[in-house]
């Protein structure tokens, strides 16, 4: 009898203890949800009716306040995202803006186009570009007649846009005249390989510039050889311009010509 007492009180001690452990999630668990109920984010709203391609102004947006989930991370949360963006969809008062209706603007000129750059098996970037780098497009095609051929396609071309991925070398942009995208495109579709060099705009530049020093050495030289010739023609003498004088004539003195009148 006294066993089966302290038999029934110990399993009575172990339901209790798991009741309280058990308690003690649920409530842990309805705490948590009702912490990510409450927590809340501001997010990008329209704050009228914005047509699609027009630039988002200050005026344009205004910021709202919704619980923060999974879902807010594809919102506009920072105002930064929004300059120089255009919307690319109509937005209707209320709207909340995500950052698959927007995009940033563009400015090229009429005659150019963008093209697409997607490094792929074919398409290899050899070292990180940023928006506003140059860049060199090697092509290497398969000839018939001449075997394979490398060369350079396009030279010093401006990068405009880029898209980090979260693997691999981000995806570029370049803004090219109308030919010189046609070549591009068709080369992206029939070349075997197409090469992406970036440019080292400084070492362009410092080869362009011409040295100081040889423009400083080389002038005095050439103002000497210009101003050589005139002044040994300033020290001609009147009798070399008498021997110069066709059927050797002599160059008349003012004493003869006194002579003569009188």
């Amino acid at each position: 009898m006294i066993d089966a007492k302290r038999k029934a009180f110990i399993f009575l001690a172990i339901a209790f203890i798991l009741a309280v452990a058990a308690a003690g999630f649920i409530i842990n668990q309805i705490q948590m949800a009702q912490d990510s109920l409450s927590a809340t984010v501001k997010v990008a709203a329209a704050a009228k009716d914005v047509q699609s391609y027009t630039s988002l102004e200050d005026g344009d947006i205004t910021w709202v306040e919704m619980p923060k989930t999974a879902q807010v991370d594809s919102f506009i949360q920072r105002s930064e995202d929004l300059d120089d963006s255009i919307t690319v969809v109509n937005l209707k008062e209320g709207d909340l803006v995500t950052k698959s209706v927007v995009r940033k603007k563009i400015d090229i000129p009429a005659d150019h186009r963008v093209v697409w750059l997607n490094p792929s098996e074919n398409v290899l970037i050899d070292q990180g570009v940023a928006e506003g780098d140059l860049v060199d497009i090697i092509s290497v095609m398969d000839n018939k007649e001449k075997g394979v051929i490398t060369e350079r396609l396009l030279q010093s071309v401006r990068v405009v846009q880029f898209e980090e991925k979260s693997e691999g070398p981000p995806a570029i942009k370049v803004s090219l005249p109308v030919n010189d995208a046609e070549r591009l495109i068709h080369s992206q579709n029939a070349a075997k390989q197409i090469r992406v060099l970036r440019v080292n705009q400084v070492m362009e530049d410092n080869n362009a510039t011409p040295d100081a020093s040889e423009e400083t050495s080389t002038k005095p030289k050439q103002e000497e050889q210009k101003e050589a010739p005139t002044q040994k023609e300033a020290e001609k003498k009147p009798d070399d311009a008498a021997a110069d004088k066709p059927n050797g004539e002599k160059a008349e003195k003012p004493e003869d010509k006194k002579d003569e009148k009188q």
